[in-house]
């Protein structure tokens, strides 16, 4: 699934291809898509800007309408600027002169007003963001320690009403980091533990928007030694998703 940084690159990417830029294409074609017969009613509507929150893309126009976008586990963005329309049938088209961006599959896709957006309660739910600058570590942390007491932390992370835009990769490598075991109980960790949590969550995801990828110690490598101590790089699943884990069983505690 794309996590906060993908989404976080996805809508930077359409903000500098096409804010401030009146639509020329606005068209839905697949006839899977949620807004197929709706699309063209952003034809001749302008950018104004387009923004992450945690895992959700917005995409805010003018006359007051946004497109509210997750692309749960396979949905992808796509932005152009050699003017080239997709090949197939996207979800969604957006295009002005040579630049164009395109949503394929997702979890959502719909057009709303800018009030029916600010009120969604989907949205309202979500905990704060470490990609945006409002982002406060030290409450963050204060949130993770006030979670359910029984849940492991690698539970509690997957959840986006505590820390939004965290997912699969991003977990396992922020609890990695400061040598936490994904099994710990949220009512075990002290306040110095959830406070290297949040920074390595937050570290993760900011090196990501950096160098364009994930910075990864040992997700996807149970074959291999820790990087760190040598010891069994272990994988199961865990929650009631079954979200694989991986972690080291000689230096996470």
């Amino acid at each position: 699934m794309p996590e906060g940084d993908t989404i976080h690159r996805a809508a930077r990417k359409i903000h500098t291809a096409l804010a401030g830029r009146e639509l020329q294409v606005a068209d839905a074609p697949n006839p899977r898509s949620p807004i197929h017969n709706r699309s063209g009613e952003l034809a001749g509507a302008t950018l104004e800007r387009a923004e992450a929150r945690g895992k959700h893309l917005l995409l805010h126009f003018s006359g007051d309408r946004v497109i509210h976008s997750h692309l749960g586990m396979n949905g992808r963005w796509f932005v152009r600027a050699d003017g080239r329309l997709p090949h197939g049938k996207p979800w969604l088209v957006l295009a002005s002169g040579r630049a164009v961006a395109s949503q394929s599959g997702g979890k959502i896709l719909r057009l709303v007003s800018a009030s029916r957006a600010r009120n969604d309660p989907l949205l309202l739910q979500l905990g704060p963001d470490p990609l945006r600058p409002e982002f406060d570590p030290e409450a963050a942390a204060a949130r993770v320690l006030t979670y359910a007491p029984s849940a492991t932390i690698g539970e509690a992370l997957n959840d986006q009403s505590l820390i939004a835009g965290i997912g699969n990769v991003i977990r396992i490598e922020a609890l990695f980091l400061p040598g936490v075991s994904p099994w710990r109980r949220v009512g075990d960790l002290s306040e110095e533990e959830a406070r290297k949590i949040v920074e390595a969550a937050s570290w993760v995801m900011e090196t990501s928007m950096k160098r364009g990828s994930r910075p990864k110690q040992i997700y996807g490598r149970s074959r291999a030694p820790c990087p760190r101590c040598g010891g069994r790089i272990r994988v199961h699943g865990q929650g009631d998703e079954n979200r694989v884990t991986f972690w080291c069983e000689g230096c996470q505690r």
